[in-house]
Parts: C-alpha cells; sequence; structure tokens
C-alpha cells in the first residue's frame, strides 16, 4: 500500500535537482560577473597541481609499467 507514495518520490526528486543545479549555475555566474579572474586563478592552480603531481610520479622509485 506504500508502494503509491514511492512512485511520486523519483519526480519529486527530479525536481529537486534541478533546483540544486540551477542554484548552483546561478552561484557559478554570479562568480563569474563578480570576479572574471577567478578563471585565470583556476588555471593557475590545476597547472601547479599537475605540475606537483608530475613531479611526484618523476621522483618515485616503483617504475610504473
Amino acid at each position: 500500500m506504500t508502494a503509491r507514495s514511492d512512485c511520486r518520490a523519483p519526480s519529486r526528486q527530479r525536481g529537486q535537482a534541478t533546483i540544486e543545479y540551477s542554484i548552483v549555475v546561478i552561484a557559478l555566474v554570479i562568480v563569474l560577473i563578480a570576479k572574471p579572474d577567478v578563471i585565470d586563478e583556476i588555471v593557475i592552480a590545476l597547472k601547479d597541481a599537475y605540475a606537483a603531481f608530475v613531479h611526484a610520479i618523476s621522483a618515485s622509485d616503483i617504475l610504473v609499467g
């Protein structure tokens, strides 16, 4: 008898996911409008993280492959 209430739950979850997605997208747009150089900072951070990763792999004693 609770199967009917369970059938309605996925549609509510889909609606909630749409709202959450919209809120995240709106927040990202606001951040990018308020501070456009954020993208440059993200790119620099990714480059630094990748450089650290490559250095760690090259300094490793374990042979890969």
